[in-house]
């Protein structure tokens, strides 16, 4: 599976690569990898779709940069390794990447990810049954599948969103950074000794607003 492995060096390397891809390189592997996605590595069709999808990125870069990218990718450096690449990158994390938009891939942020994933959510057909579609602020993580969860926390038991975490969601800029912003409602959190996450509905609202004013750099002090 030697094609299907080079998708995660293409990972690896999506930062400098994306620049330089004309738009329709970007569609092309788009399409393919989403065809990807709904493979196996062991299934009838990877390993010809990776194959497209690697030569759609070197047929679109610069001569000197795509023989780079060919040794690295070449049969003699994938041989006998494992399905992730290039210091823990691997194909799902191109198809992230490149469909979703999603920087949470490799081996420092695929943690993250998975840590965040982890915590009770709601599809988005059941999370958006109780809103509005202008409720913009609330925090729709992606997971490696492409579908949207919705942490369970911004929830009341009525399953409609808290006011408070509307609020403090739009501070943290929700909508821009919706991982940054996960990660403060999940993590600990030196005011109270437990996530931000656990206190909604506990009549802390003030306090909840406090924290993410003092996140966002606009306490009191500041």
């Amino acid at each position: 599976m030697r094609a299907w492995e080079a998708l995660g060096v293409l990972a690896s390397r999506w930062e400098s690569l994306a620049r330089r891809l004309p738009p329709s390189a970007h569609r092309e592997l788009a399409a393919l990898l989403a065809r990807i996605r709904e493979e196996a590595p062991g299934g009838p069709d990877a390993e010809e779709l990776a194959e497209r999808a690697v030569a759609a990125v070197l047929g679109a870069l610069p001569e000197d940069e795509a023989l780079g990218l060919r040794k690295e990718t070449g049969p003699s450096r994938l041989a006998g390794s494992p399905g992730r690449q290039a210091g823990g990158f691997d194909a799902g994390d191109l198809c992230m990447l490149v469909i979703d938009g999603n920087p949470m891939v490799g081996p420092v942020l695929g943690p993250v990810r998975e840590r965040l994933l982890g915590a009770p959510a709601l599809p988005e057909d059941e999370a958006r049954g109780g809103t509005h579609p202008e409720d913009r602020a609330l925090l729709a993580l992606t997971d490696s599948r492409g579908q949207l969860r919705y942490p369970a926390f911004q929830f009341d038991p009525h399953g409609h969103p808290w006011e408070v975490v509307l609020r403090v969601n739009t501070l943290l800029g929700s909508a821009e950074d919706p991982w940054g912003t996960a990660d403060w409602w999940l993590s600990e959190h030196v005011w109270w000794g437990r996530p931000p996450s656990e206190l909604p509905g506990t009549g802390q609202d003030a306090a909840l607003w406090a924290a993410g004013l003092d996140a966002a750099g606009l306490g009191e002090g500041d």
